[in-house]
């Protein structure tokens, strides 16, 4: 009897031990089968760089990312997520209503989850999959409780956190968010805190409301938006989608630049300009 309940504790232990790395194949399979190579073997830097499948994405496709997302933890639903992302496309666009309905529901725990990496996944995948065109006429309805958790998740004090947050707001392009941006925008600029300054100008340019204009004319000519980092960028980027000035010559310069690529190509996606 006592052999027979070590055997049963060894392989419940092992197959607990090996729950996430079945996980992990599981989605770098789905991954695979659409021509989705991960660089590095990361799925947060695939989604970072905007891989897309290369074959079509077929109803199933996102089986595996779905059950992942509903029942893993940790770094396996970290990675469920994100292969979700890449899967689906900006604005969800290869997945259909109910599994984006579904995984809405998990990146909205994901995002009220008491793991860090998992807010900040969430918050990301969220932000990407339910992002609205700029040409858009309706929006799609959102997960129950998306936006709220994102607000929650911007007064949090770690400074990711903050940036995935507004990056999520401005893709859902919610204009409730519009006066916070902006007084967050300031207060950043005035603490010297320019990722965040620039990750508040970014989101305010998505979100497009006209208030946001006179910040953008001033910032048109303003030292402070020069460099060649991701802020100075933002800036072109919020010159281009505001005020039509030709910055879009700015972003096409920063495909050359390795550590600003993935971001320039963000910026000329929504923007309606080719990569090429």
């Amino acid at each position: 009897m006592p052999l027979t309940i070590r055997s049963a504790s060894v392989a419940l232990a092992l197959a607990l031990i090996n729950v996430p790395a079945l996980g992990q194949t599981m989605l770098l399979d789905a991954l695979s089968r659409h021509g989705v190579q991960l660089p590095g073997g990361s799925f947060e830097r695939a989604f970072d760089e905007g891989v897309a499948p290369s074959t079509p994405v077929a109803p199933g496709s996102f089986a595996t990312s779905l059950a992942l997302l509903a029942s893993g933890t940790g770094q396996e639903r970290v990675d469920a997520a994100f292969a979700f992302g890449i899967l689906a496309g900006r604005s969800g666009r290869a997945a259909s209503g109910p599994e984006l309905n579904a995984a809405g529901t998990a990146l909205v725990q994901m995002i009220g989850s008491s793991d860090r990496r998992s807010r900040i996944a969430g918050a990301r995948v969220a932000g990407r999959i339910f992002a609205v065109p700029f040409d858009a006429r309706v929006a799609t309805p959102l997960p129950a409780g998306l936006v709220d958790a994102l607000f929650t998740m911007w007064n949090r004090d770690h400074e990711i956190e903050q940036l995935a947050a507004m990056d999520a707001l401005g893709l859902l392009r919610q204009l409730q968010a519009v006066s916070a941006l902006t007084e967050r925008y300031q207060f950043y600029r005035d603490s010297n805190k320019r990722a965040l300054a620039g990750g508040a100008i970014e989101a305010l340019a998505r979100i497009g409301d006209r208030s946001t204009v006179d910040i953008v004319k001033v910032l048109a000519n303003d030292r402070w938006s020069e460099g060649r980092d991701a802020t100075a960028l933002a800036v072109a980027f919020a010159r281009e989608r505001m005020l039509k000035d030709g910055s879009v010559t700015i972003i096409r310069q920063a495909l050359d630049d390795r550590a600003r690529r993935a971001q320039a190509i963000g910026y000329l996606t929504a923007l309606g300009v080719s990569v090429q």
